[in-house]
């Protein structure tokens, strides 16, 4: 009697689970309240990027393996990395993944920083044949470095840079690669990328060589981040758990 009362009750349990476990599956994948309903809009600084050493791809793809998760749609709003951050805060889309450094003064009321997906040390793009003649931005007194406005590689040059390096600003990296491809440029201030794990994610080809590596603070990550709407609800917990649970890049 006691042993059919214990698999009565164990059989109860575990109906009940699979109850919970059903319906917390099917909470899940209709939480998510975005700004158009099923649609995520989200805000990239590239058309279509096809380049395996471009961020862009590697957050694309990041982004549609989390949509198709969550049974979401993707709108993509292609805009200037300059302020793009704040795109989330004003309505204008659910997420923003340009690439955000999770700098304090980028944070705004109505949007929230996501958990890191990766971090960035500083360095110098330069052409193979420079590399003996350059090490470190002091050596750039006289030459042109090129950095994209808004970006951290802004911020570092200006604070690093000693008096006569010529810095060249333009509005995005397809730009500057095209002046230095060019020979305008001797140099473009950008970054090694990480995975959060400390693996370098490949960027670049044997045709360029990084140098004068560092952290933009020193003893500190530059760690990158996804900026969620406030009013996109539920969603920021599940990019979080997204983030936790998968590898970047994938």
């Amino acid at each position: 009697m006691k042993i059919r009362r214990l698999f009565a009750l164990t059989g109860l349990r575990l109906l009940l689970l699979s109850n919970t476990l059903s319906i917390g599956n099917s909470a899940s994948a209709q939480e998510i309240a975005t700004i158009e309903l099923g649609v995520l809009r989200v805000a990239v600084t590239r058309e279509n990027p096809t380049s395996e050493y471009d961020p862009q791809l590697w957050i694309r793809r990041y982004i549609e393996r989390f949509a198709e998760e969550h049974e979401l749609s993707i709108t993509w709003v292609v805009v200037p990395f300059n302020e793009s951050w704040l795109l989330a805060s004003s309505n204008e889309v659910d997420l923003v993944a340009t690439n955000v450094a999770s700098f304090p003064d980028r944070a705004h009321a109505g949007a929230t920083f996501s958990a890191p997906f990766l971090y960035e040390q500083r360095a110098l793009r330069i052409r193979p044949e420079d590399r003996d003649r350059y090490d470190h931005i002091d050596d750039f007194i006289g030459k042109t470095v090129g950095v994209v406005t808004g970006m951290a590689a802004e911020r570092d040059v200006d604070r690093r840079a000693p008096a006569g390096v010529i810095v060249r600003r333009t509005n995005s990296f397809p730009q500057l690669y095209a002046e230095f491809d060019a020979g305008e440029l001797d140099a473009i201030a950008e970054a090694e990328y990480y995975s959060l794990d400390d693996q370098v994610i490949p960027s670049h080809g044997s045709d360029i060589v990084l140098i004068d590596h560092h952290d933009l603070t020193p003893g500190e990550r530059e760690e990158s981040v996804f900026v969620i709407n406030d009013n996109s609800e539920n969603l920021l917990s599940a990019v979080n758990a997204f983030i936790q649970r998968t590898r970047f890049p994938l």
